[in-house]
């Protein structure tokens, strides 16, 4: 019985922290809700720690008190771990490459843990056991634990987790590589050599731990140069947007500057039009009024929708498609005001109707169109163009990448953070030379108005 609880505690001890490293990284990551998650991990540490003794105490008793009895008793751990570990695959809603550089991380920080246990034992009088977990091992193992976790948490808090959200699957994957060549060759090497005889030649001590240590030391220095220039990359990218949205906003204002000097001069020389068609009337010659009114249709402003920000944006982006020779059908059918600042919309329909352009001056005459459909029901605003492409495309999975100069695709980037802003989505798609573009947004709510004051006589 002393044997069972012994094994028992001791399987308990070595599991606990372990899991708590495993999960710590992952507490928002649970396939299941976190206090069922915490539950069923609890009792398969329970479990896998009474089975552990109940197999480790057999065993004892039919083995004789020498290393084969140690090592089984070792190997019945492992075993008994191994529901434990798929556990934590399933439990864990992670790509598999961060579960892999956590794992590993977890069983270098066990073998750092389990190189501080035995140096403690090394100083602890006491006769030696072919049981693993005696009263000694289990409260040196304690102290390491105690002594040990806490920093390590900590290290995972402000190293790892602050970069892991902007780090891809390969270059998790590539650190993983230093860990798993690590812990490996340690277990080998430690299956060979003796600790005692590590722990009496200070040389051999000194480079054993200064190696755990500058392992640590250095995942801590390259999750900080990764985190800075993540920092750095973010806000060349904001720049890089900014000035977007300038150029845009640029190009905006330049068409209400072009209508404002047109509506100007418009009537400035109504008053000649009407002198020369009151002239035609007066003389009776109705053929050239007729003609005179003709030939001013150019100057009509063209009305689309009743929102002034759309109807700009979409005269100057079919001004545009008229001179690159590109059919533009629209179909607008919003209200004249939308409960979404001018700045948002304008860079909304901007993009979308820039990139359309764009791409339809590319494709062959055949495909040379844009069809615009715009929508607001309730408090749903949908937009959606459909134009002609050369064919060509850059897309990584389901995201697109622009196929202008440099490829950034800052446009694209740019609707999907509107979307996102607005509680929304965005979706591109393509089909031999047609692109699809869809933006949908749930609208805010209006602002109140402000309450009516009034005279109480």
């Amino acid at each position: 019985m002393i044997i069972f609880l012994q094994l028992f505690a001791g399987a308990v001890v070595d599991l606990a922290p372990f899991a708590l490293l495993c999960a710590f990284p992952f507490t928002g990551y649970f396939r299941l809700p976190r206090r069922k998650s915490i539950l069923i991990t609890i009792s398969l540490i329970v479990g896998s720690a009474l089975a552990y003794a109940a197999a480790g105490t057999y065993l004892a008793f039919i083995l004789p008190f020498d290393n084969r009895l140690y090592q089984a008793i070792s190997a019945v751990f492992i075993c008994c771990t191994i529901v434990c570990f798929f556990w934590y695959l399933y439990a864990v809603r992670a790509i598999w490459q961060k579960k892999a550089f956590i794992f590993l991380f977890a069983m270098t920080s066990a073998l750092f843990i389990n190189s501080i246990c035995n140096c403690i034992l090394n100083f602890l009088p006491g006769p030696g056991s072919w049981i693993p977990d005696t009263p000694i091992t289990i409260a040196a193992a304690l102290i390491s634990n105690a002594a040990v976790v806490p920093f390590l948490c900590l290290f995972l808090k402000y190293f790892y987790l602050p970069v892991e959200d902007g780090m891809s699957a390969k270059e998790i994957g590539y650190l993983s590589i230093p860990l798993l060549l690590l812990f490996t060759t340690f277990f080998v090497v430690f299956s060979y050599v003796d600790f005692i005889y590590i722990i009496s030649n200070i040389t051999a001590l000194s480079l054993y731990f200064g190696l755990l240590l500058t392992v640590f030391l250095l995942y801590g220095v390259i999750f900080k140069m990764y985190s800075l220039a993540h920092e750095r990359y973010l806000a060349d990218e904001k720049y890089a947007r900014s000035q977007y949205q300038e150029e845009i906003r640029g190009e905006q204002y330049k068409r209400i500057y072009e209508n404002i000097e047109n509506s100007r001069k418009m009537r400035h020389d109504l008053r000649h039009h009407m002198v020369i068609l009151q002239g035609y009337l007066e003389s009776g010659d109705h053929e050239k009024a007729r003609d005179y009114l003709k030939s001013m249709e150019d100057h009509k402003i063209v009305k689309y929708c009743s929102n002034p920000v759309v109807n700009m944006l979409i005269s100057h982006y079919s001004d545009l498609a008229k001179a690159q020779d590109i059919a533009f059908s629209i179909h607008v059918h919003i209200p004249d005001k939308l409960a979404l600042p001018d700045t948002d919309l304008s860079v909304l329909v901007g993009n979308l109707l820039d990139n359309a352009v764009s791409a339809a001056a590319t494709a062959a005459e055949a495909d040379r169109v844009i069809r615009l459909n715009m929508n607001c029901s309730g408090k749903m605003f949908g937009v959606t163009v459909d134009n002609g492409f050369d064919g060509e495309v850059k897309q990584n999975g389901r995201e697109y990448f622009s196929t202008k100069s440099g490829g950034q695709g800052l446009g694209l980037k740019i609707l999907a953070d509107i979307a996102e802003k607005y509680d929304g989505g965005v979706e591109f798609t393509h089909e031999a030379a047609m692109f699809h573009s869809s933006v949908m947004l749930r609208l805010p709510p209006a602002p109140a108005r402000p309450p009516l004051h009034t005279d109480p006589q």
